[in-house]
């Protein structure tokens, strides 16, 4: 609430013509008031880019992460105001020349440092980059194949190289029917994971395959695949249930077999909460601040990788 207000003030004073007040807020708020806050640092460095002043807007965001790191969204912020730069100064007609914000997406991914899945954020990013602003869609999905070498797991990078198919100029079904299947094929998505892609697979089929036996061969294994999840839910709860009427025929017997005349001292509980690291208490209160500011991906990031809060539903 107390930056959201020196945002406004700021906002303000820059919407009435005030600019300089405006600036002279912002650098009070960001230097004095709230130096370790992200969100009144991207919004000063907004103001700058605003402005026309793209040198100042990145010097503000690199000096927070210099002395903060661990917010996702800053570096990301970066990258943009390099980007809408070059794309600001090139000749109208003209191709900017992309290849400071390529290698800086790529600093981030290839950085020992930067968490599996956030390099997968970053990942993404830049391959929306190629096939949306550089329409290289080979290279787009060469970058989505590499990460998965990488994160064997994600099911946004499937999720991704099968949109980048399924959005080609040119629509080719064996080109999504192959992406789908490498999912499907892939050992390290759960029964679970596969399942929906299997469902993705099956209604694409449905709605634009051309070949009735690649429907029903489909349908068979949709089907197989879900039995086979509903079997291991059943077994499972099966043996969930014997094992409770087994510790309860053991209470009961314990209880029969009880011997009164020794001394019951009954043991103190003790309701606290355990005392989380400084490091665990930073990363929640960014992640609520991010909440609170309306932001769904959680873009904060802790060097060790036990506390990290990275969440990535990113739709490519």
């Amino acid at each position: 609430m107390y930056e959201e207000m020196w945002i406004k003030y700021a906002r303000y004073m820059n919407e009435i013509g005030e600019v300089e007040r405006a600036r002279d807020i912002y650098r009070r708020a960001s230097g004095t008031h709230l130096p370790r806050k992200p969100n009144i640092h991207l919004a000063y460095s907004a103001f700058e880019e605003e402005h026309g002043d793209f040198e100042t807007a990145n010097a503000i965001l690199a000096e927070f992460n210099r002395k903060h790191p661990g917010y996702a969204i800053i570096p990301l912020r970066r990258v943009g105001i390099e980007r809408r730069m070059l794309t600001l100064n090139t000749p109208h007609g003209a191709t900017p020349d992309y290849s400071s914000v390529i290698s800086h997406f790529e600093r981030l991914i290839q950085d020992p440092q930067t968490p599996r899945r956030l390099a997968t954020f970053y990942a993404l990013k830049l391959a929306r980059f190629h096939a949306k602003t550089r329409n290289d869609r080979k290279l787009a999905e060469k970058i989505l194949l590499d990460a998965l070498t990488r994160d064997k797991d994600s099911e946004q990078l499937y999720l991704a190289l099968i949109d980048l198919a399924y959005s080609a100029p040119i629509f080719d079904e064996n080109a999504v029917l192959d992406a789908l299947d490498s999912a499907l094929n892939c050992e390290y998505l759960s029964n679970e994971e596969k399942l929906r892609f299997s469902q993705r697979k099956l209604d694409f089929l449905e709605d634009l395959g051309t070949d009735i036996n690649k429907l029903q061969k489909h349908l068979e294994y949709h089907t197989q695949l879900q039995k086979t999840i509903e079997g291991i839910a059943t077994s499972s709860k099966r043996k969930s249930d014997h094992e409770s009427k087994g510790n309860h025929s053991e209470k009961r017997s314990h209880t029969t077999n009880a011997n009164y005349g020794i001394p019951y001292v009954q043991q103190q509980q003790q309701y606290y909460v355990a005392a989380t690291t400084t490091t665990d208490a930073y990363a929640a209160a960014a992640a609520a601040q991010q909440t609170a500011a309306g932001i769904t991906t959680t873009y904060y990031y802790t060097t060790q990788p036990a506390a990290s809060t990275v969440q990535l539903q990113q739709t490519y």
